[in-house]
């Protein structure tokens, strides 16, 4: 029988919180659930922003919620752990279980991270996400069009149940548990029990469906599977490891067939389909060493094959030369860059790298820049602005960076 495993290309307002009375334990019988609204953070809307962003993010820890009677507006009051260092912030486990209305989330983060990204449990305005996709609304694939089984000697995964088309939203999720990045702050042992209080405080079908992941470097087995599983996400413009659960049901490969895009402002991810690419600009060895951090060697087609293998490294090993020449001074004229940007453009698409070209035209946009033409620095600059937000999201870090840099460029051309 013949099917399609889905492989994923590696890239790393006002909420009210209600509480089931059976959570409620005599003691906070008096305590306020839904108190004044102090402050309001909503960055996923609304379409005129600048009400909002006049107003702070309310401060949510261990002290506050006897100081107020209150931890509006997450689900249970969060629990705390202090720093080695006196100066450094607590780190804290949040948890919300009415996210989009039925899911749950734990997020161990610092108060301050947490407060400023309050607005990630906020539902998004329609007609704001969609200007901001560029009049692109999303469209999920309903029913999903695959299903999760066991692979034998690769372990559960995604199997496409009917044929997908370029672009076609396969998953769109929101992670279960989001964990600071660096936690070098705080004791181990402090961060492993406010670990255990966020997977023991998610709703129950999401937990065990958690436990059911994979896992690969022994310790305690959440913190194993987040350290297998996990995406990089940013919460508050802090970095942090996100767990995304059928998300982490797709198989890697270095010749995918999907790539994620990531949402900053939701936290959501997704998951398109695309015609089979690279996900890297890596040679081989250094894809190899990338993926054994996740527990696994990788086994795809490509790296199998030692021929493809010597082609695609060579390949590859090209573009990074190219890029390096780009850097010369020497190099910066017209015909010689455009003669690098053209074969560039050609070994990308021959390694199927449409998931960098936005990258490289960033580059292209600053180079010509400098150079002082400012309408190619325009031309490519909008390309990038085009590919990110196809591919990297219209709110990740790289395409706000490229449509900043965009922006200044159009400012210089009217002075």
């Amino acid at each position: 029988m013949r099917y399609c495993i889905l492989i994923p290309a590696l890239w790393l307002g006002y909420v009210i919180g209600e509480a089931q009375k059976g959570e409620i334990p005599d003691w906070l019988k008096d305590y306020n659930f839904d108190p004044p609204r102090e402050c309001s953070s909503n960055p996923a809307g609304p379409l005129n922003p600048r009400e909002s962003e006049a107003r702070c993010p309310l401060l949510v820890d261990d002290e506050t919620v006897f100081e107020r009677h209150s931890w509006h507006p997450w689900t249970y009051p969060p629990v705390c752990v202090e720093a080695e260092k006196a100066t450094d912030p607590k780190l804290c486990v949040f948890t919300y279980t009415k996210l989009r209305g039925e899911l749950g989330i734990s997020i161990i983060t610092t108060p301050e991270t947490a407060a400023s990204g309050i607005g990630v449990l906020d539902d998004p305005d329609e007609n704001w996400e969609e200007w901001r996709r560029g009049r692109r609304p999303l469209t999920i694939s309903e029913p999903p069009p695959y299903e999760i089984r066991d692979l034998r000697n690769k372990g559960m995964g995604a199997i496409a149940n009917r044929t997908i088309r370029k672009d076609e939203v396969v998953m769109h999720q929101y992670p279960v548990i989001v964990r600071i990045l660096d936690s070098r702050r705080w004791k181990q042992q402090d961060v492993l029990k406010l670990l255990h209080r966020a997977a023991v405080q998610l709703p129950p079908k999401e937990a065990r469906q958690m436990m059911k992941l994979a896992h690969s470097k022994g310790g305690y087995i959440v913190d194993d599977i987040i350290n297998t599983n996990a995406f990089g996400v940013v919460l508050g413009d802090a970095d942090h490891s996100g767990l995304y659960l059928d998300v982490s049901r797709l198989n890697h490969a270095c010749k995918p067939n999907m790539f994620s895009r990531f949402s900053s402002t939701t936290l959501g991810m997704e998951v398109v389909a695309y015609k089979d690419n690279l996900p890297l600009n890596f040679l081989s060895e250094q894809r190899q060493a990338l993926v054994r951090e996740w527990g696994f060697n990788c086994t795809c087609s490509l790296c199998t094959s030692p021929a493809e293998t010597e082609i695609s490294d060579r390949r590859r090993g090209r573009i990074q030369d190219l890029l390096a020449e780009l850097d010369r001074p020497e190099i910066r004229n017209h015909a010689a860059v455009k003669k690098r940007v053209d074969e560039i453009l050609d070994l990308c698409n021959k390694e199927g790298l449409a998931a960098q070209v936005g990258d490289f035209y960033t580059i292209i946009a600053e180079l010509y820049s400098n150079m002082g033409d400012l309408d190619l620095a325009k031309k490519y600059g909008e390309l990038a602005v085009g590919e990110l937000t196809h591919y990297a999201g219209y709110d990740h870090q790289r395409t706000r960076s490229a449509t900043l840099f965009l922006e200044n460029l159009r400012s210089k051309s009217r002075v």
